[in-house]
């Protein structure tokens, strides 16, 4: 709960200095919403992996096959992946159209 809090709190004040940024020196806002989304994807990654591990004891109990786990972990990852770099190249058009 407490990571949550600190990407929740990570993101905040990304957009908080972006906006600030934003008014003074556009180039600079732009490394900070990619600095931001850096730190929040690194951050994630702890928490997946308590994910993972719980999926991972359940498909053992229930006697399922890790090779579907895996899959679907897989499958899971690259669509959260693309996701996440859809909204950072649409949050930098933003940013470059408002120059």
């Amino acid at each position: 709960m407490i990571d949550l809090v600190k990407i929740i709190g990570i993101g905040f004040l990304t957009l908080v200095c972006t906006i600030i940024l934003k008014e003074y020196r556009k180039d600079f806002a732009l490394y900070v919403i990619l600095i931001g989304a850096l730190l929040i994807l690194y951050m994630s990654f702890n928490i997946l992996q308590n994910i993972i591990g719980f999926l991972n004891d359940l498909s053992s109990k229930a006697e399922i096959d890790n090779n579907f786990i895996t899959l679907l972990l897989k499958i899971t990852g690259i669509s959260i992946l693309s996701e996440f770099a859809v909204s950072i190249c649409k949050d930098l058009r933003r940013i470059i159209n408002s120059k």
